[in-house]
């Protein structure tokens, strides 16, 4: 598996081995509701729409599930994890695409933007490296909402709607390509990942834990 230099703001913000953080979550909050604009980042291709060229995403932007929670609904959180690339930590999910950073119990710990040195400072952060299947060979999209109320997820900084993993930007033989990018959240709670590639799509469910952050930062 080859290394990969991280921006600086990843560094800042990795956590050893990108397990997650074992503390209690912090009280639930509701997030605001903004829009999360399009923008260029480092661990993947988010797209921007304002732009007049083809959109590399569009086949793949499949409609989500209905797949909202009720009051009182538990968080089905995905629990089953894999680990097919030594040089990596363990994945969440057992699909040819996923994150490494969110624990085995299917939580991810995620800080307030003054912690790290970030540009958007509106989003909480977490790093999360996204692990592809080396005989994956076209794009990977990935977005994601959150299941249990009003709130989004963002992907880099600054905070873009969606990632696209291009195994063209890691295309080197060896052991699964690995995507650091950056997850941004607002409030804790329960939250899906969506995982569209060209054979069919997926979702991913954890459970959020860190502070309630504000437009503004």
């Amino acid at each position: 598996m080859r290394s990969r230099s991280l921006p600086a703001a990843l560094l800042v913000l990795a956590v050893s081995g990108c397990q997650a953080d074992p503390s209690p979550p912090a009280g639930a909050g509701a997030a605001p509701t903004s829009t999360v604009p399009g923008s260029a980042s480092p661990g993947g291709v988010t797209p921007d729409f304002g732009s007049a060229t083809p959109d590399p995403a569009a086949k793949l932007r499949r409609p989500w599930p209905d797949s909202r929670l009720g009051p009182g609904e538990r968080c089905p959180v995905t629990t089953g994890t894999t680990r097919p690339d030594p040089e990596l930590g363990p994945l969440l999910g057992t699909g040819r695409v996923g994150p490494v950073g969110v624990g085995p119990n299917g939580r991810l710990e995620y800080e307030h933007p003054d912690v790290g040195n970030l540009t958007d400072r509106s989003w909480g952060a977490r790093k999360v490296l996204w692990a592809v299947d080396p005989g994956l060979d076209t794009l990977v999209l990935v977005r994601g909402r959150r299941l249990d109320g009003p709130g989004e997820v963002a992907f880099n900084d600054p905070a873009a709607p969606e990632l696209l993993l291009d195994p063209a930007e890691d295309a080197k033989p060896g052991g699964w390509r690995d995507h650091p990018s950056f997850t941004r959240l607002r409030a804790p709670g329960c939250y899906a990942y969506r995982v569209d590639t060209e054979a069919g799509s997926f979702t991913l469910v954890f459970r959020a834990a860190g502070p309630v952050v504000g437009p503004s930062g």
